[in-house]
Parts: C-alpha cells; structure tokens; sequence
C-alpha cells in the first residue's frame, strides 16, 4: 500500500513516501532485526531507507492527481479552481471527497485533474475546516489561498487579522484563530497579486 506518514523516531518529525509495511527488513548498516510494527519504505538499497511511523499522521495514496501531477493522498486539502469559482475539498478516503464550506460529498474521480491544486494537508493544518467555517456561517467572503505553507514557495506571505482583536500579523502558514485572544483570522496577501485573483471571484 502506498502512503505517506510522519516519522517518529528521527530528530524532528518529517514526511516519508513510499510503501506502507509491518515486517521491516534487517537494517543493512548493521545487521539489526527491527520489531514489528508500522513503517513506511521509500525504497531504494532494502531495508536502507525504512521509517518508523507516526500512525496519527498516516495517510494513503488515492489513484487521483492534480493538475501538476501530484499525487493525492487522505486528509489532503484540494483547492478547486475554474474561471467561474473557488472552493475546497477534503480527501475523506480513497474514493471521496468534502466540499469543506457545503458538505457535499462528491466522488474524487469526479474533480477533473486540471481544476484541482493540492494546497495542504489537515495533519499540518488541523483547524483549516474550522476557519472555513467561520467565513460560511458569518456570510464573509471564502479567501482565495493558493497554498496552505508559503514558506518554501514563491507565493507571498499571509497576512491574518484578527476578526476580534484586530491584531494583523504576517504568517508563512493558514492558522484560524488568533494565539492572543482565541478570534477567528481573515485571510489576505502580503501584496496585490492574489488580491487581484480575489477580486476575480468576488
């Protein structure tokens, strides 16, 4: 089984590709026999690259791509695009996907490749569906957020206000609520480019 899944014995939690195994092979460095348990395989020299994993973050590879060609895994947030509209969905499994605003369970195999973007993921986003739900339930305007974590991308950063305390800070990743006061964050740019692409589906 293909999947994704964040490692859990190394330094600092990363994400690891490849297949899903519970019999690990001998670690070749030094001959050890690893426990059962759950791992994630990259591939390569065997038994080289295998990583203990954190099974709260473990996801599995769907048969879908987007239009870059990335592959789409569970729990990835989708970003649907056309000349017409925006929205966001949910992978709920291999098979399905949630419109985050509406609810609307719809097949995966139904959003065709080229309206779609993966943008993120709830393990890295947890509170994502609580912030769309914010704007839904008080009738503000869904932001166009081309990627979840800027900070390795040539997108501009994102600027969040405080719907409660109107304190605005720069942020390289979407975060909901405000670490002060608890109040909901509306979602903007650090420049004009995406306020334009905004305005295009206002």
């Amino acid at each position: 089984m293909k999947a994704r899944a964040k490692s859990s014995k190394t330094p600092y939690p990363i994400w690891v590709y490849g297949e899903y195994i519970t019999n690990p092979p001998i670690r070749p460095k030094d001959g050890a026999v690893r426990p059962e348990g759950h791992y994630i395989d990259k591939g390569g020299y065997p038994g080289a690259n295998v990583y203990e994993a954190d099974m709260t973050t473990f996801c599995t590879q769907t048969a879908a791509v987007d239009r870059y060609g990335k592959e789409i895994y569970t729990q990835d947030v989708i970003l649907y695009e056309t000349q017409e509209e925006i929205g966001y969905f949910i992978v709920e499994n291999e098979e399905t996907a949630v419109d985050v605003v509406w609810g609307e369970v719809m097949p995966l195999n139904g959003l065709q490749a080229e309206d779609i973007k993966v943008i993120g993921n709830l393990i890295d986003c947890p509170d994502f569906i609580e912030g769309m739900g914010f704007y839904r339930d008080n009738e503000i305007e869904i932001p166009y957020i081309p990627l979840l974590n800027v900070q390795m991308s040539a997108y501009p950063y994102l600027k969040l206000e405080c719907t409660k305390c109107k304190h605005t800070v720069l942020a390289c990743q979407y975060k909901a609520k405000c670490k002060d006061c608890g109040g909901f964050l509306k979602t903007g740019f650090t420049t004009k480019v995406y306020r334009e692409k905004e305005k295009a589906f206002a």
